[in-house]
Parts: C-alpha cells; sequence; structure tokens
C-alpha cells in the first residue's frame, strides 16, 4: 500500500529525477536479480536508467569509496566508523536468504543438523555418509563421497552472511572466529568461485559439492536445497516466510548507520542464515544521491511485489519510514560532511 507519506516523499525527490539520464552502481551479486528487475520497470516509469555491476560487496565498497559509482551495494554493512572514515551514509535495500545448494545423485531432500554443517565446515566431517549427516536423512541412500565445499573466491557479502551464521552455530570449532568477506578456511576440499552465479555452475557442475548461494540463484539454476536446523532445533525450508522472520529480531535506526545483524535468530520458522544489502553514498554528492534516493524509494513504494516474487524480503514499513526521514534530512539538512 502506497502512503500519503511515501508518496510526499517521491514528490521531494522528483525534481532531481529529470536532471540525468542514469545512474550507476556496484556491489553484492545477492541483490543484484532484484536491483535489475526495479530498474527495468524504474526507466519505463522515469526513463531513467539505473546500471548495476555485480562485481561482489568488496569491490562495491571499494568503488563508491573511490567514487566511481553513484553508490554501491554491500551484504556486509559498514560500521559507523567506517562509514565516517569514507564520508558514506548507508540504509538496507532488502533482506535475502542464503542457502546451502548441493548435488548428489539420487539425494533429492537433505536435511543438516547444525552439529553436521559444523562438521563440515570444520573438516570434521569429509564424507556424504557420515553418521552425522545419515541420522537426519534415515530414508535418503546417502552415497560414500567426499564434501566438496563450494565457495565465494571474491570479497563477498553473502560470504560475510554465511560466515556470520557459522561463527554463531559452530563457535571455535572453525578455522576463522568472526565472520569475513573472504575467510580463511583452512581446508583442503574447497573450491572457489566469483560472485553467486560461479558458485551455483560449479554446484551444478561437480557431484558430490555443497555450497553457498542467495536463494534466487538456486531458485533460477533449479539446485537442490538443504532443509536447515534452525536456533530453535527446528528443521525448515528455505521460503520467504521464514526469512521475513528474522527481521522482527532487527534494530534498525540511522545512528548506527541501519547495521543489523539477522543470522541464526530465534523462531520456529526463522531461517537461520539471513542477511540484508544496504546502499552505500557518498555523502558529499548531494545532486547525484538524490536521483539515487529516488530510484530507492520507488523500489521501496513500488517494488514489494517483485522482491516477493524473486524471493527477497522487503523491509518493514517503520524501517523505509526511518529511511525517508534519513533522507528528507539530508535534502534540507546540511550533514553532507
Amino acid at each position: 500500500m502506497v502512503t500519503k507519506k511515501a508518496l510526499l516523499t517521491s514528490v521531494l525527490f522528483t525534481a532531481s529525477v529529470s536532471l540525468a539520464a542514469s545512474v550507476n552502481g556496484a556491489g553484492s551479486s545477492a541483490i543484484a536479480p532484484l536491483l535489475q528487475d526495479w530498474a527495468q520497470d524504474y526507466v519505463s516509469y522515469t526513463t531513467v536508467q539505473v546500471n548495476y555491476q555485480a562485481v561482489g560487496s568488496g569491490a562495491g565498497i571499494r568503488m563508491v569509496s573511490q567514487r566511481m559509482v553513484d553508490f554501491g551495494a554491500s551484504d556486509a554493512p559498514l560500521k559507523p566508523s567506517q562509514l565516517k572514515r569514507k564520508n558514506l551514509m548507508q540504509f538496507p535495500i532488502a533482506a535475502f536468504g542464503a542457502v546451502f545448494a548441493y548435488n548428489l545423485p539420487g539425494v533429492d531432500h537433505l536435511k543438516l543438523s547444525t552439529k553436521a554443517v559444523c562438521g563440515i565446515f570444520s573438516g570434521r566431517i569429509r564424507y556424504w555418509d557420515n553418521p552425522v549427516i545419515k541420522a537426519a536423512n534415515p530414508g535418503e541412500s546417502l552415497p560414500h563421497l567426499p564434501i566438496l565445499i563450494a565457495v565465494r573466491a571474491d570479497k563477498s557479502g553473502t560470504t560475510y552472511t554465511v560466515t556470520s551464521y557459522l561463527v554463531k552455530a559452530c563457535g571455535s570449532q572453525l578455522r576463522f572466529h568472526k565472520p569475513s568477506k573472504k575467510p580463511f578456511w583452512g581446508l583442503y576440499n574447497i573450491v572457489a568461485a566469483k560472485g553467486n552465479a560461479g558458485v551455483a555452475a560449479v554446484i551444478q557442475k561437480k557431484q558430490g559439492t555443497i555450497g553457498y548461494v542467495e536463494y534466487t540463484y538456486a531458485v533460477k539454476g533449479g539446485l537442490k536445497v538443504v532443509s536447515l536446523q534452525n536456533r530453535d532445533g527446528y528443521y525448515v525450508e528455505p521460503s520467504l516466510k521464514g526469512f521475513q522472520s528474522a527481521l522482527k529480531y532487527a534494530q534498525w535506526g540511522p545512528e548506527n548507520g541501519f547495521y543489523a545483524s539477522l543470522t541464526y535468530q530465534p523462531g520456529k520458522e526463522t531461517w537461520p542464515i539471513v542477511g540484508a544489502t544496504w546502499a552505500l553514498l557518498p555523502k558529499e554528492k548531494v545532486n547525484r544521491n538524490k536521483m539515487v534516493m529516488e530510484f530507492f524509494n520507488w523500489g521501496y513504494t513500488f517494488g514489494d511485489p517483485i522482491a516477493k516474487k524473486l524471493f527477497y524480503a522487503p523491509l518493514p514499513e517503520s524501517v523505509k519510514e526511518k529511511v525517508r526521514k534519513m533522507w528528507v534530512d539530508y535534502k534540507y539538512g546540511s550533514n553532507t560532511k
């Protein structure tokens, strides 16, 4: 539903949109399908072309920090001190679910307990017919195949989201002890690929592989996806409802750059690996920022059906209103430094 306040905010920025023909962004591959679909609809309404490069969160942060693009997008939010140092503003776009996709012949419904996931990513579980995995899959004929783990080769916000989940769920069992866009896995059975699409391609080609991708890539690629044991002990399948459940526990606010962690949250239906993507804008680029904000305001106002179709969880209306207020304060304030 379009609120009067949302339309008012749209009017506040509309005058700036007509001043340029294009807006350029780069970063997260996880959010790329949503931004690209939003851009396709947006240009038909406004004639403003939004060009987005899915180069990974790390590259997106670098490119916006060097003022190579109008906005960056990262699945790993920057802390307030980093935003201040880089003179950037930050706000969330939408949430997504990261999933473990796999390639095991004859196994169509794989469940992994938290113990099994931690065993795989710590290197303690090396074959698919390990008793820990078999315990949760009594009806499946698990092959004696070595486990190959597909990860991202680039600095990735999806990796940051997955490692955030793993650190919370597995603790000291892992080689790394904090979320990272490119961690030291410390495992021999690793294959790395660039982007969500690259990891999905590896999983499709190599039997015995498990890897993590944003859920839309798994659906589009026809990949089989693991059912995971969540924080409360329930086995859940990835779903928009499960992703949205994690949003209930986030404390969003402009005072900390809308920084939030959505992984491994409680709830019977909650999917345990939920992340969000944040937009990053150079604070001094006032005129360009007005155009970027107008695009995201359009997405907030009219883009939720597109997001849900692609399995992205739209932000709660209360969060959108906080972001819109920040935009209005930015336009009429002097907070460009």
